[in-house]
């Protein structure tokens, strides 16, 4: 065998990769990956991650309460979850082909058809992520609807995100991420998110495939939508012969206080599309859990059973580490966990709020699905501090308390908390108290600017 550094002396091996520094680690991303977006959001270099902390290149410890987005549910690098990757590698497993079959994928679409809404949603397909998911949950609808000439629309709602891609830009209810994106997708309509009055409007006209919505929408900023939303979207589904396709990409898997959001709404949606909370953080997955009538509408002739595959889907590390967390969120009773703590830190934040009424506009969310909107700093000052108090207080509890936390993409006034489901008291109080200290630092920094000024 020839050494690869005979054939190419700078090619860096998983061992030279594994020994790189922070700088060269730094140089590299910046040269060679996304150097903007990277400089702008002031990435650190955390070399080791367990739980709900990260160490970075210095050795500091720093707190985890955005999970990568929600992804973490069940902590950073969670030693069940490896076990089961390592029982995989161990046997050496069959790990992907297309027409095969597969042990450990039908074992996961097995459980997730028992952690189903009443048990009512049996088939699963796979994907690789969120996005990818809602591509092909709108084939499924699409194919599942190719009989009925007069849906011709598919409904979702405004300030929604579903995803980057080309697609998911255009159901998503965001003119930002659709920009330069045209021609989108034709026959997507959006309507104003929690009316039942709007839904209702639209849907009498007969016209649409499928309502797609966010039991809680997460990038809009973790809006809640008006008690009972959902329970009437399902009637009116119902009514006007249209799917109903709930996107818990980032609200499922436990994150508030149930394993899927709409159960809050004791619904059975048509369709499920998750992603994030149930990879362990370690292994890209995603897909959707569907009722068997939807599918086989899709799916269900040798005409159409071949119209959506990919590559990875269905393969064995993806599944192994789906199923890793599906049982340890049920053996940990993180949805129970999800519901206490976050009952508690909702408190908390709003305990601050009613001491800052001007600079915290609302505290909201379920479970450990959190946001806080923050007001507008005031006008004279914003040329030095910016828009919005949250940028500062992020910053702080960034960089003087080193709690990791995160903005909402379509509302820069909005940052929210989505821990692991396994943070310990210890460490929710500590991001508390980081969070309280923080607003008291950037209301008196703002005070004396204007008192200066």
């Amino acid at each position: 065998m020839t050494n690869v550094k005979s054939l190419m002396s700078s090619f860096l091996t998983i061992d030279d990769a594994l020994s790189l520094d922070g700088e060269t680690t730094k140089a590299l991303q910046l040269t060679h990956l996304n150097r903007l977006r990277t400089l702008d959001g002031h990435a650190k270099y955390f070399t080791r991650a367990q739980g709900c902390t990260f160490i970075d290149e210095n050795g500091d410890k720093h707190l985890d309460m955005i999970g990568a987005v929600g992804v973490v549910t069940v902590g950073n690098n969670n030693e069940f979850v490896w076990s089961c990757l390592q029982k995989c590698f161990d046997s050496r497993q069959f790990m992907m082909g297309a027409i095969s079959y597969h042990n450990v994928a039908a074992a996961l679409a097995h459980n997730l058809s028992l952690l189903s809404p009443q048990g009512k949603l049996t088939k699963v397909g796979t994907a690789t992520g969120g996005a990818e998911a809602i591509e092909g949950m709108i084939k499924m609808v699409k194919l599942a609807t190719r009989t009925k000439p007069e849906k011709t629309h598919l409904l979702a709602t405004l300030n929604a995100f579903h995803g980057k891609t080309s697609g998911a830009v255009s159901l998503g209810g965001k003119d930002k991420w659709r920009a330069y994106q045209q021609p989108t997708l034709a026959n997507i309509d959006h309507i104003e998110y929690g009316s039942v009055t709007a839904l209702e409007n639209a849907l009498s006209t007969g016209k649409y495939k499928a309502f797609v919505v966010e039991p809680i929408q997460g990038e809009g900023g973790i809006i809640v939508p008006p008690e009972g939303y959902l329970k009437a979207a399902r009637a009116l589904c119902d009514r006007y012969d249209t799917l109903l396709v709930v996107d818990e990409i980032q609200c499922g898997a436990a994150r508030t206080g149930k394993f899927w959001c709409c159960e809050h709404d004791d619904i059975v949606p048509d369709c499920i599309v998750f992603a994030k909370g149930l990879s362990g953080g370690l292994v890209p997955f995603g897909g959707y859990l569907c009722s068997e009538a939807l599918y086989e509408a899709a799916y269900g002739s040798l005409e159409t059973c071949y119209h959506h595959t990919a590559t990875y889907q269905e393969n064995t590390l993806s599944a192994a580490a789906a199923l890793g967390s599906l049982q340890f969120i049920l053996e940990h009773d993180l949805c129970g966990m999800a519901q206490r703590k976050g009952e508690w830190m909702m408190q908390r934040l709003r305990e601050v709020q009613q001491r800052y009424p001007e600079v915290i506009k609302e505290v909201r969310g379920k479970g450990l699905m959190i946001g806080v909107e923050f007001g507008k700093i005031p006008a004279d000052q914003q040329a030095q501090f910016g828009e919005y108090y949250s940028a500062m207080i992020a910053g702080s509890m960034v960089e003087n308390y080193r709690v990791q936390v995160n903005f909402t993409i379509n509302n820069l006034a909005v940052f929210r908390f989505l821990p692991p489901l396994t943070i310990s008291d210890e460490e929710l109080a500590y991001g508390m108290k980081a969070f309280e200290e923080s607003v008291a630092q950037v209301v008196n920094a703002v005070a004396s600017a204007t008192v200066n000024a």
